[in-house]
């Protein structure tokens, strides 16, 4: 049985079959967000430059964790990244991004597959998982090598903790890629502005 593709809102799941592993979730919720202005940027070392982007990030994703916010089911990832380089050197060398989409248990989103659906769930189906995807974009794995230009996240008022404005990955896991392709990273879905380019240098950023 194919998986469950629903694009739209975060509230619009289905029915799918068993639990899968992390990247074979048996739903998938396929959101789109308009681009906010701030975006129409020229590039993204002048999007990187605005007031609100109050640091850039480069660094390995050292754990990953699903964070879902009731009322309205909204569901993101909480990356813990270890900074190797950052454009804020007072910032601290771990960092906690907040960033759209993630994968969950239908168990941690009850309530929304219960409201569409009309009817209790059963155990079986609460194991199963469902991916929120956000405009395309891979979810960070634990070992990317990720560069992020990041906002203080107003939510909790732990020092090092931001929400991603836009992020980016290296070619491979860390210490995997050659010191001469070390710096450049590509987006892991749609750039959020299409003009800007497909490969980015940390330099430019910092």
């Amino acid at each position: 049985m194919p998986k469950d593709s629903v694009r739209g809102s975060q509230s619009a799941p289905s029915r799918g079959a068993a639990a899968g592993p992390r990247d074979t979730a048996d739903h998938k919720v396929l959101l789109e967000g308009s681009l906010d202005h701030s975006y129409t940027a020229p590039s993204l070392a002048e999007f990187a430059r605005q007031t609100r982007a109050v640091n850039v990030i480069s660094g390995t994703v050292a754990a990953t964790r699903p964070l879902v916010t009731e009322p309205g089911t909204t569901v993101e990832t909480i990356l813990t990244i270890s900074v190797q380089r950052q454009r804020d050197d007072s910032a601290p060398t771990t960092a906690e991004v907040r960033e759209q989409g993630g994968v969950v248990s239908v168990a941690q989103v009850r309530s929304d597959f219960e409201g569409k659906l009309g009817c209790k769930l059963t155990g079986e189906e609460s194991a199963e998982t469902v991916d929120y995807s956000f405009n395309g974009i891979t979810h960070a794995q634990v070992g990317d090598r990720v560069l992020v230009v990041v906002a203080d996240d107003a939510s909790v008022q732990n020092e090092g903790a931001y929400v991603s404005l836009a992020r980016l990955v290296g070619g491979g896991a860390a210490g995997g890629l050659s010191k001469a392709c070390s710096t450049k990273f590509t987006w892991p879905g749609e750039a959020p502005n299409p003009a800007w380019e497909t490969a980015v240098d940390v330099e430019s950023l910092m």
